[in-house]
């Protein structure tokens, strides 16, 4: 089937089921409130008309345990209900990432935006636009955390790129396990929020309730609360005092420990809802069944208790569900100053920790690989024609058969053969002929290599080297830096790192454009004698046509390549397509008649 089809079937699949969930989901909830009506008049009509009150009895009784059986169905039917929803929109946003119509998505990572980075804000790495929009898929903060260092900081080592590329492999196969593990994200918005709070009060040793002694007394008191009331109650023979007194001490104990037990509970049941939808995404993922060895190996860390990961956090989501009380203050006033409910949630909670506290950090990690690795996969998914990229160990290179802009649709795309093999290219054409583009094609392909996914190339070969690009350069007027200053300090970092011969490849465009064209041309000429070291390659694009002259004097080093139009009337034609040598032609002034500024003889 078509890829296109078969996003669009499941969409409609979703869209039917949900549909009927939804219907059924109403009519549930209409008889819900049948029962409890009709129940409610059905057993008052019983208590006033017959004797003794056995029928009224049994009647409020049917009547309560048939409305509870339909909350606990109702409850089952929602969470049905969104999850088909949810899918359908997983497909739709598939649907749209083909159209070319993601632009809008929600979760764009503009908090990741960072300036001073060497390439990510030149490359459309994150915010409005970006590669982190087009492909992300995670819902965790952790999800979110472990992607973006993939994309701007990725653990430059072949062998953990190729680790990283044979999973993103075995999970493009696997479509529905993917969509699966974001629907169940999807239920938790506050899954982005960063649980470090938590985590940090799972991983503190110290305990309220460290003594057996005070452990025992948490158990004892209620049982002799309760005892010395039925006592009293039923035979007299003690007085009520001796209730009034253990209710009065267990009073005591709730007030004098309320600030450690606020802090207790409260910190766990700010992240209730993450508890449950975290037990859910471990448990899909401990079901599931992986081939490549990392997954496995990632999947194995969530078995080495003798309980598995998500079996814990369940019991961790039962006390939560306890704490929850705390939601229902008459019911949960009378719990706690009876049972000392606070205080067994504490201890709950507490040997909860003892077990499994210092687990919590590396599971949510796990998940967390999970679902970044899960995002890189939706590009193979999405696109099964791309290639993933063969990481080499040698001498700077950048080699690629039809290399495309992932982020440019399909229906606009153009692709080129491109090859830097330890060269320094020159780059010239007219303006809007490609040349920016060019250089944000090969920074961009070589992020989406090194994170371990696939690229936009039929093939691409390519070292391991860092990424360094000027571009997008502004000024800064809080600091009095104008932006051709900015780019000097650019530069500069770019030269200095030049010096570590590191493996490295620059993308610079239109270097100086904040000068006068002598002053442009020198220093371009400065930069490329500079970065001109046979660790270093990288490209820059021109309009100074002066500066293809070093291709003459570079040993081959300096190459000179060029973009070029076609003018048909009042119109330009651009083909996108990248040749060898020097651009011959100019279109500034064509463009100014094009928008009518009369030009002067």
């Amino acid at each position: 089937m078509d890829l296109y089809n078969n996003y669009s079937k499941r969409v409609e699949e979703n869209r039917s089921e949900y549909l009927k969930s939804e219907s059924y989901s109403s009519k549930l909830s209409n008889l819900r409130l049948f029962i409890l009506l009709g129940g409610s008049a059905l057993t008052y009509y019983a208590f006033t008309r017959f004797e003794p009150n056995l029928y009224g009895y049994g009647l409020l009784l049917c009547t309560l345990v048939i409305f509870l059986f339909l909350v606990v169905k109702h409850d089952k039917i929602i969470n049905e209900t969104n999850r088909y929803r949810n899918m359908a929109e997983i497909n739709e946003k598939c649907l749209l990432r083909m159209d070319g119509n993601w632009e809008d998505f929600a979760d764009d990572g503009a908090e990741f935006i960072n300036p001073a980075h060497s390439y990510t804000e030149d490359l459309d790495i994150f915010g409005r636009a970006s590669l982190f929009q087009w492909i992300n898929t995670c819902n965790t903060y952790g999800g979110k955390e472990i992607l973006r260092s993939l994309l701007e900081n990725p653990d430059m080592n072949r062998d953990l790129v190729k680790q990283r590329q044979e999973a993103v492999k075995e999970l493009a196969s696997k479509l529905e396990f993917c969509q699966t593990l974001q629907c169940e994200g999807m239920g938790g918005p506050k899954l982005k929020n960063n649980p470090e709070y938590m985590l940090g009060y799972a991983e503190d040793t110290s305990a309220l309730f460290s003594q057996n002694w005070l452990k025992a007394t948490i158990w004892c008191l209620p049982l002799l609360t309760i005892l010395s009331f039925l006592v009293w109650y039923f035979t007299g023979s003690i007085s009520i005092y001796f209730f009034l007194s253990f209710l009065s001490l267990q009073s005591l104990i709730i007030i004098l420990l309320f600030k450690q037990i606020n802090k207790a509970l409260g910190t766990v049941y700010t992240y209730r809802t993450n508890v449950g939808i975290y037990q859910r995404i471990l448990e899909i993922i401990e079901k599931e069944r992986f081939n490549d060895a990392y997954l496995a190996s990632l999947q194995s860390s969530l078995f080495q208790a003798n309980e598995p990961a998500s079996q814990q956090i369940n019991k961790l989501d039962s006390i939560v569900g306890a704490i929850a009380l705390r939601a229902n203050p008459i019911v949960h006033f009378v719990f706690n100053f009876v049972l000392l409910w606070d205080l067994h949630c504490v201890l709950a909670l507490e040997n909860w920790k003892e077990k499994s506290g210092q687990s919590l950090r590396h599971w949510l990690d796990t998940l967390s690989w999970f679902e970044a690795l899960s995002s890189l996969s939706l590009i193979a998914q999405l696109n099964p024609q791309w290639a993933f990229p063969q990481i080499l160990e040698r001498e700077p290179l950048f080699s690629a058969q039809a290399l495309g802009h992932p982020l440019i649709s399909k229906q606009k795309r153009i692709t080129n053969d491109f090859v830097l093999d330890q060269q320094v290219g020159i780059i010239t054409g007219s303006n809007m002929s490609g040349k920016t583009t060019l250089l944000r094609t090969v920074g961009i392909n070589l992020v989406l290599a090194y994170a371990g996914a696939p690229v936009c190339a039929r093939e691409l070969k390519c070292s391991l080297m860092d990424i360094f690009t000027s571009m997008r350069i502004t000024d800064d007027l809080s600091s009095g830096i104008s932006t051709f200053y900015a780019e000097l300090l650019r530069i500069k970092t770019i030269i200095d790192y030049s010096q570590k011969e590191k493996p490295m490849i620059f993308l610079l465009d239109e270097v100086f454009r904040g000068t006068n064209s002598n002053d442009r041309i020198v220093g371009a000429r400065n930069v490329l004698v500079n970065l001109n070291k046979s660790w270093v390659i990288g490209l820059i694009s021109t309009h100074d046509f002066e500066l293809c002259a070093l291709e003459n004097s570079s040993n081959g080093r300096v190459v000179n390549y060029h973009f070029t139009e076609t003018y048909s009337g009042n119109k330009i034609e651009f083909d996108y397509r990248i040749r060898p040598g020097r651009c011959t032609t100019t279109n500034a002034q064509y463009l100014m008649k094009m928008v009518g500024i009369e030009l002067e003889q």
